[in-house]
């Protein structure tokens, strides 16, 4: 009974676990994409190059991570 009840409580775990862990690595790729906007706009004044921090733009480099700052800099470069 004792090892039914251990059984049970791991895989409540294992099941409560999986979008906690999805969660965390969502968070880390958004810090890590506005981080990088960041870095991107600090580099970016010594050769006049800056990406204005808007509702979008931060919205982008959270959601999309390094891709979504990518994103920006073309997009800023070509319009």
């Amino acid at each position: 009974m004792l090892a039914l009840g251990v059984l049970l409580i791991v895989i409540v775990v294992k099941i409560l676990a999986a979008p906690i862990k999805g969660i965390l690595k969502f968070m880390l790729h958004a810090g890590l994409g506005l981080v990088i906007l960041f870095a991107v706009n600090a580099v970016g004044g010594f050769f006049d190059f800056y990406i204005p921090l808007s509702i979008f733009s931060v919205l982008v480099a959270g959601l999309g991570g390094a891709p979504g700052v990518a994103f920006l800099v073309l997009y800023h470069l070509l319009f």
